[in-house]
């Protein structure tokens, strides 16, 4: 019973303490919480500038950093692609599933995922920087024998030489690879 008194003795001075020293509580601010709140403030000056389909003439600090952001994603995308051949050829060793859309059906969805890992890495979450993420994927994909064809020691050194000189002799530099198919650019 005396432990019953107690908290309600305690409940009853908590609830008659000042109300000024109560008004300046409130969570810590975490990193994240700080974040979501710039990431507010930037989209309600969007908003209220009405910036939708026409270039930002505002701060020149945030136009830069708007497409440094762009840049880095289209990079990421194509590091990822270049990651994602890499660990499936250290994982299955082979040259080909046999199909070309099986492949690049494959290849896609390992790059995609590494490229939310690469993009969680640098806390690039925004969803617009997703399509353009997911272009450089599909570029790099298309353009990466070309760079075989410059560079085949350095992947010859990631992959193998019988994978470099599979991929140079399907392939004709200064083409699009797509499905199996070279389209001269």
């Amino acid at each position: 019973m005396d432990q019953h008194q107690d908290f309600l003795s305690r409940i009853g001075r908590v609830s008659q303490a000042p109300k000024t020293r109560l008004e300046g509580m409130g969570p810590a601010q975490t990193r994240t919480h700080g974040r979501n709140q710039r990431l507010t403030e930037i989209i309600e000056r969007h908003q209220a500038e009405g910036v939708h389909g026409r270039a930002y003439t505002g701060d020149p600090h945030l136009r830069l950093s708007l497409i440094l952001s762009y840049v880095l994603a289209f990079a990421m995308g194509g590091l990822a692609a270049v990651i994602a051949r890499v660990l499936r050829f250290q994982i299955s060793g082979a040259q080909a599933l046999g199909s070309a859309d099986a492949d690049l059906a494959l290849d896609v969805v390992i790059a995609i995922f590494v490229a939310f890992i690469l993009r969680e890495m640098v806390s690039l979450s925004a969803v617009k920087r997703m399509g353009t993420q997911f272009a450089g994927i599909l570029l790099a994909f298309v353009t990466m024998h070309n760079v075989v064809h410059e560079m085949p020691d350095l992947f010859s050194k990631l992959f193998s030489q019988q994978w470099v000189q599979h991929v140079t002799d399907t392939t004709e530099p200064g083409t699009l690879y797509f499905r199996g198919h070279s389209y001269h650019i």
